[in-house]
């Protein structure tokens, strides 16, 4: 997956960068007018259709620069622009216009630029534009600007209004320039369907501009358009809908419902088109499916559990035999090897179509069990099976069998038997074994000095008093603690709390969730209770964390950033994992970057005048006496990224620690030799 850059957010600038590339063009257009794609297009074919969102336009750049000082001139005002750029892809204007002085609904277009002169998907090579520095390690934040713990009262709306914040001039705007075509580069899928569009008569008029007509495209074209992105998992089932209807209204789909429906057999200029936009939107967005490998055993391949969400309570082969359709799972009979993952197109080619179809549904039932239904995530065991069949159809699978269930959806989509039943008997029957903590490898020096603090160490159990947090949203939440005092003056103590919580949101297919993790180490005496916030408070109309001892920080997964988080805070960490249809497996598209803070605790170490206590020495203690861990598997990628920094060295194999400790003393190293 690439990182598009977002070139500018001010109109007058994008007109610059457009002109620009329009004097390397010739004045010849190729093409009158812009390309209405989308669901807005095939609303206008077909009124029934649901109702589009937005508009989607391919457009030239004279056409784009027309379009950007029509709303200028009109009774129209934009909001949100942007000029964005994917390196590999291309170049896209996405924003909103709505109509000066009043309340109107904005206005949503995206609008892909397309030249037949100059390759809008490379910038030349002496561009540079200025952009936040990345971390070096893809699971950590991006920015380290607050490591030093100081206070962070940024509200979220803050940060999304500087996310975008233009902070070029016009010398670095004229900079950004474009490679020209050379003659042996394919056209992009975007010229094809401009060239595709040319001579169609069916017009329309963009709304709020006068006269500023779109070409629309023909519904043979929005079905490849539709098809070149149906494997990823984003707006999967509004896409795949869309698709079918589009195939029902070109007839492609007029076969008995005892034959299989199959790709359409397009043209082969639009046939061309849809597999060059399919690589384009792999250079985008990474190909789905791409992490999978079938010619692995069955455990590694489904029944890993790293790559769960919910801890299992039966291997996944064990589901699959209380919901197969005959005597047997269909899947075993298409394996040459049945501890391997891998089934054989040939085997599958040679069934009826009826057992193909309950092929496909055992697995998604299976799937639905294993990950909705049996963890209790979801009661809906119509909405559990849909999810799991959105997986088959996008992240879980790949090649032939996925496009046989994306080809049959329709006839996949009914489930047929009682899931819900089966579920309450396997938790019934299996309950969940508890994980045993990780024992922490001490040297003999670290013994002695954690036996010489555990008699003046006792263990906080009042916080359950402290208040409810289910008034405010259902949550898996912890906080444990201890208290030490010094050996030396009684006055003195140390208090030590570790907060976890994690929210989960399991509605729809964009199912996510979010842990995070604070472990807070300071002088007791500077531990106060504070009175609960007002109930009208902004951040409980956001659902953040309300916390009466206001210790535990609010983590924002999407943005990798904390507010409220201060001096008291030794350690934090944020992760967020998204279904998006797909599996709770390690991927990009699945486990965003986490976001990992540390302090040093020497100063509060040396407080308690224990002899060669440090503060490394003390977190570890406090890791081993607590034994913290996230919930549902949610350390998963921080097992992933401690593993790959151990293979490169940069954190020791031996001895085995807590896998917090890892993160925090890593974070420490590297600010410290900076």
């Amino acid at each position: 997956m690439i990182k598009p850059q977002i070139l500018t957010n001010n109109y007058k600038k994008i007109l610059t960068i457009l002109n620009n590339i329009i004097k390397n063009e010739d004045n010849t257009p190729f093409i009158g007018y812009p390309v209405l794609i989308g669901s807005r297009a095939a609303k206008w074919h077909v009124s029934s259709f649901r109702e589009p969102n937005d508009w989607d336009l391919i457009a030239t750049p004279l056409q784009t620069t027309l379009f950007i000082n029509k709303v200028e001139e009109s009774r129209a005002v934009f909001k949100n622009i942007k000029l964005i750029h994917y390196p590999g892809g291309g170049l896209k204007l996405v924003g909103e216009c709505t109509e000066r002085s009043t309340n109107g609904k904005p206005i949503s277009f995206d609008i892909e630029i397309v030249s037949d002169k100059v390759d809008l998907r490379n910038m030349k090579s002496n561009v540079t534009l200025s952009k936040k520095e990345s971390d070096e390690e893809s699971f950590e934040d991006e920015s380290d600007e607050d490591d030093n713990m100081q206070d962070d009262d940024h509200d979220i709306e803050d940060y999304d209004k500087n996310f975008d914040v233009d902070v070029r001039d016009e010398e670095e705007i004229n900079q950004i320039e474009f490679e020209k075509f050379n003659n042996v580069q394919p056209k992009i899928s975007g010229l094809m369907i401009l060239e595709l569009c040319r001579d169609i008569d069916d017009k329309t008029m963009f709304p709020l501009l006068t006269n500023f007509l779109c070409i629309v495209a023909p519904l043979k074209i929005l079905e490849a358009l539709k098809t070149s992105h149906i494997y990823w998992p984003d707006d999967f089932r509004k896409n795949i809908g869309d698709l079918h209807l589009l195939r029902i209204l070109l007839d492609y789909n007029e076969v008995s419902v005892i034959q299989p429906l199959c790709s359409p057999q397009r043209d082969e200029q639009i046939e061309l088109m849809l597999k060059t936009r399919i690589k384009e939107t792999e250079i985008i967005r990474d190909k789905p499916g791409a992490h999978i490998n079938l010619n692995m055993s069955n455990e590694d391949f489904l029944d890993n559990e790293d790559n769960l969400f919910v801890q299992r309570r039966v291997p996944h082969d064990d589901l699959h035999e209380l919901v197969k359709y005959g005597d047997h799972p269909i899947y075993q009979g298409l394996k040459d090897d049945q501890s391997k993952a891998w089934i054989k197109k040939s085997l599958f080619e040679k069934l009826d179509y009826r057992t193909k179809l309950n092929c496909v549904k055992e697995e998604a039932m299976a799937i639905a069990l294993e990950r909705y239904l049996i963890p209790m995530i979801s009661k809906n065991q119509e909405t559990s099976y849909n999810l799991a069949l959105v997986r088959i159809c996008t992240t879980l699978t790949r090649g032939w069998f996925r496009q046989f269930a994306i080809d049959n959806y329709p006839r996949l989509s009914n489930l047929d038997k009682d899931l819900l039943s089966i579920a309450h008997d396997v938790i019934e029957k299996f309950p969940i074994k508890e994980k045993k903590p990780d024992v922490l490898k001490l040297d003999p020096e670290t013994q002695a000095i954690f036996e010489s603090i555990r008699p003046y160490t006792e263990k906080i159990s009042s916080f359950e008093e402290l208040y409810n947090l289910s008034k405010y949203y259902e949550n898996d939440f912890s906080r444990t603690g201890i208290k030490i005092t010094s050996p030396v003056n009684g006055d003195i103590s140390v208090t030590a709390i570790i907060t976890i919580l994690c929210t989960s949101n399991y509605d729809d297919c964009s199912s996510s969730a979010d842990w995070t993790a604070s472990v807070v180490i300071l002088p007791t005496k500077d531990l106060e209770i504070l009175s609960d916030e007002d109930e009208n408070n902004e951040r409980i109309k956001r659902r953040e964390f309300k916390d009466p001892l206001n210790i535990h920080p609010y983590y924002n997964g999407y943005h990798r950033k904390f507010s409220k988080l201060t001096s008291k805070h030794v350690f934090a960490l944020g992760i967020k994992a998204l279904t998006r249809g797909g599996s709770w497996g390690i991927g990009e598209d699945i486990w965003r970057p986490m976001c990992i803070k540390a302090k040093s605790v020497d100063y509060v170490a040396s407080m308690l005048g224990i002899p060669d206590l440090t503060g490394d020495i003390l977190f570890k203690y406090v890791l081993d006496y607590l034994k913290p861990t996230l919930p549902n598997n949610g350390e998963t990628p921080l097992k992933h990224w401690v593993n790959k920094l151990k293979g490169k060295g940069a954190i020791p194999i031996e001895p085995k620690q807590h896998l917090w400790y890892h993160a925090w003393n890593y974070k420490l190293n590297r600010k410290s030799n900076r």
